[in-house]
């Protein structure tokens, strides 16, 4: 499903701005890019007529439904806080958006190996898993056409763009991916028409069944 106007929600994050580049460069979309301060640091497409770059935060909900107008699809680059998160679905249900696509993290679902799992529990604030749970389920629990991408540990490679889809219900086992790879996964979905939504994804590089990532 290709857009013709997308909206990236958390425009300034890591994998965002990756995909901006790649859309860009490999579709004719129209892409609004949106959060905080985004007119200075992503002031390297001021000047693209394609881009447009609106400041705000998440719960200023004017300022996001009115970016959201028109919008064939969002992805969301972040869902670590709950209340940023309810925020977010009453602007894009109030903006009609057909399709959003969202980033969260592997464990969502109790689907990792306990070994990955108590290590990445130990190793991230637990505000921020429980940021992440409920704002998984305030995504399943809401009217849109969703998909949850559940992202494992992630680092940076540009030459690595290999990855895998776990369907949800299924054991994700894969300890990291990188951030390209992610990249990857979103082009490859939103080329795909066949893909369901209200459902969710584990993304990691095969044959990474770590007890924690190869980096760390």
């Amino acid at each position: 499903m290709m857009s013709k106007k997308m909206v990236i929600l958390g425009a300034a994050g890591q994998i965002a701005r990756q995909l901006t580049v790649r859309l860009l460069a490999e579709t004719d979309l129209h892409l609004v890019l949106y959060g905080r301060h985004v007119s200075q640091r992503l002031a390297r497409w001021a000047t693209n007529d394609r881009v447009t770059l609106v400041d705000g935060d998440f719960q200023d909900q004017a300022r996001l439904q009115a970016a959201l107008v028109g919008a064939d699809l969002v992805y969301l680059n972040s869902m670590s806080d709950a209340a940023d998160t309810a925020s977010l679905l009453q602007a894009m249900q109030a903006a009609h958006v057909p399709h959003v696509i969202a980033a969260t993290i592997a464990g969502i679902e109790n689907e990792v190996p306990q070994a990955l799992a108590d290590w990445t529990a130990a190793n991230l604030p637990q505000s921020y898993l429980q940021g992440e749970l409920a704002s998984a389920k305030l995504m399943r629990d809401s009217d849109l056409s969703y998909l949850l991408l559940k992202l494992t540990w992630l680092f940076d490679d540009d030459a690595d763009r290999e990855y895998e889809l776990v369907p949800s219900g299924q054991r994700f086992a894969d300890a990291e991916v990188s951030r390209q790879a992610v990249v990857q996964a979103i082009l490859d979905l939103l080329a795909d028409d066949d893909h369901p939504w209200q459902t969710s994804y584990g993304v990691g590089k095969p044959g990474t069944h770590f007890a924690h990532p190869s980096f760390h």
